[in-house]
């Protein structure tokens, strides 16, 4: 009965250290709920050939179709656990970036999201393309989601706006490096 309960120990005890090791391996939830994501880092380069632009992405990340078709969108793999997202639109409109943002954006989220912080700043690239960056927090399907929105003045009258999505929980994490592929942004010589 010893010896049965000892192989019996020993067998539980393996098991359990090797889905201890596949849950480290993996960043997968940890006992306590929380899950801790691998730290995302810069990836290459990702450019709108028909849009004229061009901006680095996260390392690993893939472009996925988005509806609409002017759409494009780069998602995390989903080995990592983010459910996070990059879709960039492009609208056209008339009238200044600012205004763009100001009058056509920002009031229509704040009619939307009417319990949502939404936040504008200045943001500029590193070949100095001015920009603008609007941050917004709301809660979609029962999950609090973090929106980062840049908004670039394009080709003609065409306004470019690239939305980086994330749960919440990793927007510490996961904002700077949006900021970091979003100063690469660059207009295609045409």
């Amino acid at each position: 009965m010893k010896m049965t309960l000892r192989v019996l120990i020993g067998v539980v005890g393996l098991v359990v250290i090797v889905l201890a090791i596949k849950q480290f391996t993996k960043s997968v939830r940890e006992p306590s709920g929380n899950f801790t994501p691998a730290p995302q880092k810069i990836g290459e380069m990702f450019t709108s050939v028909e849009n004229g632009y061009s901006h680095r992405i996260p390392q690993g990340w893939e472009s996925k179709p988005a509806p609409p078709s002017k759409a494009a969108m780069i998602a995390a793999p989903e080995s990592s656990g983010l459910s996070s997202n990059m879709v960039t639109t492009i609208e056209p409109y008339d009238g200044t970036l600012r205004a763009y943002v100001d009058d056509a954006n920002i009031q229509s989220l704040r009619k939307r999201a009417v319990k949502s912080k939404v936040i504008r700043t200045d943001f500029t690239t590193d070949n100095k393309t001015p920009a603008y960056k609007v941050k917004l927090q709301n809660r979609t399907n029962n999950v609090d989601l973090a929106q980062t929105m840049y908004f670039f003045a394009g080709p003609g009258n065409k306004k470019i706006v690239v939305t980086c999505t994330a749960p919440a929980q990793f927007e510490a994490q996961l904002e700077p490096l949006f900021d970091a592929c979003m100063k690469t942004f660059a207009l295609s010589p045409r």
